[in-house]
């Protein structure tokens, strides 16, 4: 079984809604195009986001990505979070504009900057894969670390393997399985999964099959496929002992 202790890379995905964006739509007043108009041709920025929506969805006016894009750059460049997010999307995918990964980097760099947790996320794979921006390892680190220290797991899990894996040049394990177990303590699967792998493989530390069928078992128990494969291969190898000592640990477990 080989080890599961490898950075995952995350790119920009679908943000979701912030609560800007959700009083943007209110500007549409049921659905009134003119009226957002009025009010984003001053400058309105919640307007301006809300227009450039119903332009990119089609919503109340008839779709047109281009002029939505010039709308969302508007409140973008007005300080918009979630403007600033979707515009990154919009550079990326070649939505309304022509595809520029340099640009949509910078945007997700400012949103990154306001402290979107998965925008920094985002932003760290790009420097660790130098996609948009020349690649970075201590800059990857850094963001992805701002990422973790807000508390969501898969953040938490990458910053962990970053560390392990070293990729800024030093290894630091005992430090990343800090931050997994964080991670598992969430019951995020693939953070349980990695720490049942290292706990078999005695990456670090020595080899524990008792703590290792802990953590698979508890994968297995949120529902993971290959968590419920691997669980008879681990009770076959181990004693009627370690498994109820296994089960126990399960039993004792409690999620955080």
């Amino acid at each position: 079984m080989r080890t599961l202790l490898i950075l995952a890379v995350v790119l920009l995905v679908s943000a979701p809604a912030h609560a800007d964006l959700a009083s943007a739509r209110t500007a549409l007043f049921g659905g009134d195009p003119a009226a957002a108009l009025k009010l984003a041709k001053t400058s309105d920025i919640t307007a301006q986001l809300a227009l450039g929506e119903a332009y990119l969805t089609g919503r109340g006016v008839d779709r047109n990505p281009a002029t939505a894009a010039q709308w969302i750059t508007k409140a973008a460049e007005a300080g918009s979070l979630s403007a600033q997010i979707m515009l990154a999307q919009l550079y990326q995918q070649g939505t309304g504009v022509n595809p520029d990964k340099a640009l949509s980097t910078q945007w997700l760099e400012k949103a990154a900057a306001q402290g979107d947790a998965e925008s920094q996320l985002g932003l760290g794979a790009r420097y660790l894969q130098g996609d948009g921006v020349a690649a970075d390892p201590e800059a990857a680190l850094m963001w992805i670390e701002k990422a973790a220290r807000q508390g969501g797991p898969e953040a938490q899990m990458q910053y962990g393997a970053a560390l392990a894996n070293g990729i800024d040049g030093t290894s630091r394990p005992d430090d990343g399985l800090k931050w997994i177990i964080r991670a598992a303590d969430q019951e995020y699967v693939q953070a349980l999964m990695t720490l049942g792998s290292v706990s078999l493989q005695g990456n670090i530390g020595d080899p524990d099959i008792v703590v290792a069928y802990k953590w698979f078992r508890l994968a297995a128990d949120l529902g993971d496929e290959q968590a419920m494969g691997v669980l008879p291969e681990l009770e076959a190898q181990m004693s009627p002992a370690q498994i109820a000592q296994g089960q126990k640990m399960v039993r004792e477990w409690t999620p955080k």
